[in-house]
C-alpha cells in the first residue's frame, strides 16, 4: 500500500480518484485549499512534509474560464506556482511518481488528432495557464529526473460533474424537458471520468521516462449535434433544442480529438466506456438525484 496525496480531491476528477483509491484499500491524503493554498509555498511544503507521500496526484486547478484580471492572475498563480511548489516539495521527500493532470486546452487548431509532440498554442487564458505549468514541469523533470507524468485530459464528463457543463445540462434537459441551446458545429473528444481515473492509476504504476506526456481522450470527436442525438437514444427522451444557438467561445473548434496511441502503447491504458455507455451511467446517476 502506497502513501498517496491528492490535490483537488474534492473536485470532479480528484473526487472520483479518491473514491477509487479508497475502494482499492488506500487511505489517500486529500489536500484541499482549506488545508493549504497551492499559492502558499510554505503551506505546500509543510503539507507534503507531514504526509510524506510516495505518489502525488495533482488534480487541483481553478474552476471555469477566467473573466477578469483578478481571475486570470489567480489561475496563472495556482497553476504555475502551485505546480512548482508541489513538485519541489515532492522532490525534497523523494516521491516515487508525480502525476499531473494537464489539459487538451494547451493545443491549438489542427485538422487531425492531437499528438503529444504538437506545439502548444492555447486559445484561452485557462489553457495558457495549463500550458505554462506543463512547460515548467517538463523542463524540471528533464533537467533533474523528477518522476513526473503529465496526462493531457480532454473533455471529461460523468458522475460528479458540475451542473454547468455541457453533458449535465444536456441530460438535465432530457429529465426536465427544458429547451436547451447548443453551439452548432464544434467537436469535442469526450472521455468518461472513470476512464480518466484508470489513466491516473496506470500512470502511477507503469514506469515511464521523467516528464512523459500522454493524451487521455476517447480518440473520437462527435459534434454537439451528434452528442444530442446519442443522448436522445440513450435516454429515450426528446431533448428539445433552442432555435437560437448558444454563443460560441474561443475554445470551440471544428475538430478536437486526441491521438491516444502513446497511452495505449506505453501506459497499457485505453478507455473502457463508449460515449453511449458513459451517457447512460451519468443519466441514471442524475435521475437518482446526483
Amino acid at each position: 500500500m502506497k502513501r498517496v496525496l491528492v490535490t483537488g480531491g474534492s473536485g470532479f476528477v480528484g473526487g472520483r480518484l479518491v473514491r477509487r483509491l479508497m475502494a482499492e484499500g488506500m487511505d489517500p491524503v486529500v489536500l484541499r485549499r482549506a488545508d493549504a493554498d497551492l499559492r502558499d509555498e510554505s503551506a505546500v511544503f509543510d503539507a507534503v512534509r507531514r504526509s510524506r507521500p510516495e505518489i502525488v496526484f495533482h488534480c487541483a486547478f481553478s474552476s471555469g474560464h477566467p473573466k477578469n484580471a483578478a481571475q486570470r492572475l489567480e489561475s496563472l498563480a495556482s497553476s504555475v506556482m502551485g505546480t512548482a511548489y508541489l513538485a519541489e516539495a515532492a522532490a525534497e521527500i523523494g516521491v516515487e511518481r508525480f502525476i499531473h493532470l494537464g489539459s487538451s486546452m494547451v493545443y491549438g487548431a489542427e485538422e487531425r488528432a492531437f499528438r503529444e509532440s504538437d506545439c502548444m498554442h492555447p486559445a484561452t487564458s485557462r489553457g495558457a495557464a495549463k500550458a505554462c505549468a506543463a512547460l515548467w514541469l517538463r523542463q524540471y523533470a528533464g533537467s533533474t529526473g523528477f518522476p513526473a507524468v503529465e496526462l493531457r485530459v480532454f473533455s471529461v464528463y460523468g458522475i460528479g460533474a458540475g451542473p454547468h457543463r455541457f453533458i449535465p445540462t444536456l441530460l438535465r434537459a432530457a429529465i426536465t424537458g427544458e429547451v436547451m441551446p447548443i453551439v452548432a458545429g464544434p467537436r469535442h473528444d469526450f472521455i468518461y471520468v472513470e476512464d480518466v481515473v484508470d489513466a491516473c492509476l496506470c500512470a502511477a504504476r507503469v514506469a515511464t521516462p521523467a516528464g512523459a506526456v500522454f493524451n487521455i481522450g476517447s480518440g473520437v470527436s462527435p459534434t454537439n449535434e451528434e452528442v444530442v442525438e446519442i443522448a436522445r437514444k440513450v435516454t429515450g427522451r426528446p431533448i428539445p433544442i433552442a432555435e437560437t444557438p448558444y454563443p460560441s467561445s474561443p475554445a470551440d473548434r471544428v475538430f478536437w480529438c486526441a491521438d491516444i496511441n502513446a497511452a495505449r502503447e506505453r501506459l497499457a491504458w485505453r478507455p473502457r466506456h463508449s460515449l453511449p455507455e458513459g451517457l447512460a451511467a451519468t443519466y441514471e446517476w442524475m435521475r437518482q438525484g446526483g
